[in-house]
């Protein structure tokens, strides 16, 4: 009787058991494909000028192996948005430096606009970002990483 039990009991696992691991593998296969179909999508207009910026940058300087947590706020002049988890600052002289957030951005290269709150004059690592649309209407807010510093490059060698 035990025995019987046991089997029923069985059957009845596997019978809850089986759907669901063919409903994992069914979403694997499915995560497999859209990951593919991703990858060989044409890249949208927003990708490509990111590309464009990140390829004159890399022209214009090169890494120097220095990474830093915080930066001046008065020596930097501009900041380059190359996609939804890195900005290149340009600072005053001949350096930049690169802050590869921990996390993606959503919104950060759409919307290209930015603000935060800082009253130490340097902006570190752990900066917390908020993202404004064209209104000024936040769109969410994110942290900044290190900063990795680069060097512009001779004139010569840049100009190749």
């Amino acid at each position: 009787m035990n025995h019987i039990r046991f089997i029923s009991v069985f059957l009845l696992a596997m019978t809850f058991a089986l759907p669901t691991a063919v409903a994992q593998e069914d979403a694997q296969k499915d995560s497999a494909e859209k990951q593919q179909a991703e990858e060989t999508k044409p890249k949208g207009r927003l990708a490509l000028r990111g590309e464009k910026r990140r390829k004159r940058i890399m022209e214009e300087y090169e890494a120097t192996g220095k990474v830093k947590h915080c930066v001046p706020m008065r020596s930097l002049r501009q900041s380059i948005i190359l996609d939804d988890s890195t900005i290149f600052f340009e600072s005053i002289g001949r350096k930049g430096y690169m802050n590869k957030l921990p996390r993606e951005c959503r919104g950060l290269m759409r919307e290209e606009r930015y603000a935060y709150s800082n009253s130490f004059g340097s902006l570190c690592r752990a900066e917390i970002i908020t993202i404004l649309d064209s209104f000024g209407r936040s769109w969410g807010s994110c942290s900044l990483g290190d900063f990795e510093e680069y060097q512009k490059k001779p004139k010569a060698e840049s100009s190749e």
